[in-house]
């Protein structure tokens, strides 16, 4: 993380020291719009399913219900508070292994059922799997993850989908029942 580093979150946490407090939201701010800014230099540049789903969905709090490899694609399902019927999937195509760095939080401060808090996208050097010649056109990105028990998720890679699908079971509380599903079987 460069604009939002899992130090200045934890500094957002100290409510016992008004000055510092005020100090870290200053800081966090200016992150912030730092990261705006240099989003906006990229975006073009991303690929267009993650742009749209960033650009579509807020992503804060959702909760992370999987994350799983096989081979060089990375999944990762959540599920996003302000429309918890919908789910959104994310497949990567790695170009290298994923690095998952526990333990940026003290234990004290983890927490689960783990939720997304905050991620930065950026663009890379560019070359190709296992350090290849890059395919022409195609950038390399890099996407940094930060979730609430202290992990910080590192995933570079060349393409991502992402899918919305509505979430059937385990039903939701408070979600109406006795709605008929529609058959898929043949």
């Amino acid at each position: 993380m460069k604009y939002l580093t899992p130090e200045l979150y934890l500094q957002l946490g100290n409510l016992d020291n008004e000055q510092e407090f005020l100090t870290a939201q200053q800081q966090w701010e200016k992150g912030l719009a730092d990261y705006r800014e240099q989003f906006q230099r990229i975006r073009k540049e991303l690929p267009r399913s993650l742009r749209n789903l960033i650009e579509s969905v807020y992503l804060h709090d959702a909760r992370v219900l999987t994350m799983h490899q096989i081979d060089q694609e990375f999944f990762i399902t959540l599920q996003p508070p302000s429309d918890p019927e919908r789910l959104v999937l994310l497949g990567y195509s790695l170009v290298e292994e994923p690095c998952v760095e526990q333990n940026v939080f003290p234990a004290e401060l983890c927490r689960e059922p783990i939720e997304w808090l905050y991620d930065e996208l950026d663009l890379d050097r560019p070359e190709g799997p296992r350090g290849l010649p890059a395919p022409p056109g195609k950038p390399t990105v890099r996407h940094n993850i930060l979730l609430s028990n202290g992990w910080e998720v590192k995933l570079r890679f060349r393409s991502v989908w992402v899918k919305r699908p509505i979430r059937v079971i385990p039903v939701i509380p408070g979600q109406r029942t006795g709605k008929p599903i529609p058959s898929r079987s043949a």
